[in-house]
């Protein structure tokens, strides 16, 4: 329900913002083209701010979601992961992705797994049917007949591998 919630939020405040921002801009118009309404245009552009920062706020999350899908597809196959491949896969440098990885783990869009600083590893804590779990609904099963990594939603029961075609199983768990 959360992932469910957490969706609809963005896509809501996205909405909101640009409606707000739209009736705002003709707010404006409407003040400055009226002498005694010209005392309002500044709480207009006031009121537009707001909207354009939640226009900003809900692209700023779906950044965040699209980004912790790129890092679930790194960290799916393997139990645990080093830290430089990830950032060499990525094509960014260390500290950025293990301050990415840090933010995504903090707002709760990566959960069950762990930095390990000192090993300079990351760690998945625990596996639900399947393996890593985002909290946007999406988890990763690997395919037991070519190895590729799919991306499911809800049971991977009736699921197709995307690249082979073979049959996705609950117990197609990934494994290293």
């Amino acid at each position: 329900m959360k992932k469910l919630i957490g969706l609809f939020f963005e896509k809501a405040l996205m909405t909101v913002g640009v409606l707000w921002s739209a009736f705002c801009v003709l707010g404006i118009f409407a003040s400055a083209a009226r002498v005694e309404h010209r005392d309002n245009v500044p709480f207009g552009c006031a009121c537009l701010g707001i909207g354009i920062a939640m226009i900003l706020s809900s692209k700023h999350k779906r950044k965040l979601r699209n980004r912790a899908e790129v890092y679930a597809m790194c960290l799916a196959d393997k139990p645990e992961s080093v830290l430089s491949d990830i950032a060499r896969t990525m094509n960014i440098p260390l500290e950025q992705a293990v301050r990415e990885l840090e933010e995504l783990i903090d707002k709760d869009y990566l959960n069950n797994i762990y930095i390990d600083r000192a090993e300079g590893r990351v760690k998945i804590l625990s596996r639900d049917k399947g393996g890593l779990r985002l909290i946007n609904g999406y988890r990763f099963v690997t395919c037991r007949s070519c190895g590729a990594s799919n991306r499911v939603t809800g049971s991977a029961e009736g699921k197709r591998c995307s690249y082979c075609k073979a049959p996705l199983t609950e117990g197609s768990e990934i494994t290293k």
